[in-house]
């Protein structure tokens, strides 16, 4: 029996550890295939340690037991053009994931970096059109979305102290404020409170998403998501 796989498709470096750090340890526990794609390598970031994120990448992923691949479109000229397709489609094609988590597209006006838009939108795109994903998802962007509205939520208690871990080997980006682990936490626990109304004690936390696609033959799969 194959083992069913995870393909997490995000722009940067870091950028899959911020959206769904969590959830993908989560899916690494329970026996997943986890796989993480960076369509740039982060170099055009503000950070004078830019380079240093391919690197941190692999640490990061190394916490989750990923696997990352980092391709080599330029950073801040990520297109919903040919070359972003390809990319993602090889990846798609090799890995036959079951479940996709990608940036959430926002409607325009774009409400969002540029980068995380254009794969948002391809990953998803061939993601629907693809045969095995059963679980497609888009995830909360790091700064205030006007757009973004989740109605599918994930609880990541057990595995928060992994997503710290793993968003903490970013050094190069620890001075942005959505890299804190105070943010992280209390963002985290924000959406415990909308996931659970008001059940949600101060030590839950939850990652929120975007549900595109959730297709499954049994329905006792559907209850313990």
């Amino acid at each position: 029996m194959a083992i069913p796989t995870v393909l997490a498709v995000f722009a940067h470096p870091d950028d899959a550890e911020l959206a769904c750090g969590g959830t993908l340890a989560g899916f690494r526990n329970a026996g997943y295939d986890v796989h993480i794609v960076a369509m740039t390598d982060g170099s055009n970031s503000s950070s004078p340690r830019s380079g240093d994120r391919v690197a941190e990448a692999a640490a990061a992923a190394s916490v989750i037991g990923a696997t990352i691949t980092v391709e080599d479109l330029p950073d801040g000229e990520v297109r919903i053009a040919a070359p972003t397709y390809a990319k993602i489609e090889r990846h798609m094609r090799a890995l036959a994931p079951s479940v996709v988590i990608t940036h959430h597209t926002s409607s325009l006006p774009l409400d969002d970096h540029q980068d995380h838009h254009a794969t948002g939108v391809v990953a998803t795109m061939i993601a629907k059109r693809a045969v095995t994903p059963q679980l497609i998802l888009q995830g909360e962007p790091p700064v205030l979305n006007s757009g973004f509205v989740p109605n599918f939520f994930v609880d990541v208690t057990e595995y928060m102290p992994k997503k710290l871990v793993a968003v903490a080997q970013y050094q190069s980006e620890a001075a942005k404020p959505y890299m804190s682990e105070q943010a992280l936490l209390a963002r985290g626990r924000w959406w415990a409170r909308q996931a659970q109304v008001h059940e949600a004690g101060e030590d839950a936390f939850f990652e929120a998403y975007q549900l595109i696609k959730c297709r499954s033959t049994a329905p006792h799969l559907l209850m313990n998501l």
